[in-house]
């Protein structure tokens, strides 16, 4: 009797425990006018004005950040009147409440960004900015998941990243695929950058040649003068 009186009351807390999650329903892909609707006026920090890529979302991105009921939401934008290209949620740090994310806040905000017709699959951990094999990516995997790391896929790609029980992260492919532009472009400029250590060389070396040739050819000749005695 107890231990069914016990359940009883679990599910009744679990379902009061939903009941006063914030509606984190900004969704990824959404528009910055879309953000204000759900939120207010964006409360923009330093890292949101910088031009640094240090605290950047997605480098050279327009930055937000916003504030609902206990939550900071920062989301990245490629255009002013563009998409979320990359958002995160996070509890804002206040006494008595626990910045980890739990399990129900998490299902929260996975409902608040599916779309109708798609859905999510769990997938292994993979940060594509930490290079390696298949085998040290498996590892990599590993270690995450020991701290809380998990990622899920949405069915168009996009990725649901939960990092160490405090952050959520979301992002459309376009990120990446903007961040993999960005990449080569930079490369591209760096490689075009380097002088052409080769032409000025074989410069030099045509240049010492000739003058060796022309010392050559005006200098008078020890066997000839030789034969001439």
């Amino acid at each position: 009797m107890h231990r069914v009186f016990g359940q009883f009351l679990s599910r009744i807390f679990f379902a009061l425990s939903i009941a006063v999650v914030p509606t984190l329903d900004a969704r990824i892909g959404e528009t910055p006018i879309q953000f204000v609707d759900r939120y207010g006026a964006p409360k923009d920090t330093a890292a949101d004005k910088s031009s640094s890529s240090f605290n950047a979302l997605v480098e050279g991105a327009i930055h937000h950040t916003y504030e609902y009921q206990g939550w900071k939401i920062r989301a990245a934008f490629l255009q002013v009147d563009g998409p979320a290209v990359r958002m995160d949620y996070q509890k804002i740090a206040m006494t008595g409440v626990n910045p980890k994310i739990q399990d129900f806040e998490l299902q929260a905000i996975i409902s608040a960004n599916t779309p109708t017709g798609m859905t999510w699959k769990k997938i292994m951990y993979n940060n594509p900015d930490l290079p390696g094999n298949a085998f040290q990516k498996f590892a990599q995997g590993y270690f995450a998941g020991a701290i809380g790391e998990k990622m899920w896929q949405r069915s168009d790609g996009a990725i649901l990243w939960l990092r160490s029980n405090l952050i959520v992260r979301l992002e459309l492919p376009a990120a990446r695929e903007y961040e993999a532009q960005l990449k080569a472009t930079k490369d591209k400029k760096a490689r075009e950058s380097v002088p052409q250590f080769y032409r000025f060389r074989l410069d030099a070396i045509s240049a010492s040649q000739f003058f060796s040739i022309s010392a050559f050819s005006l200098a008078p000749s020890s066997n000839l003068l030789s034969d001439n005695r």
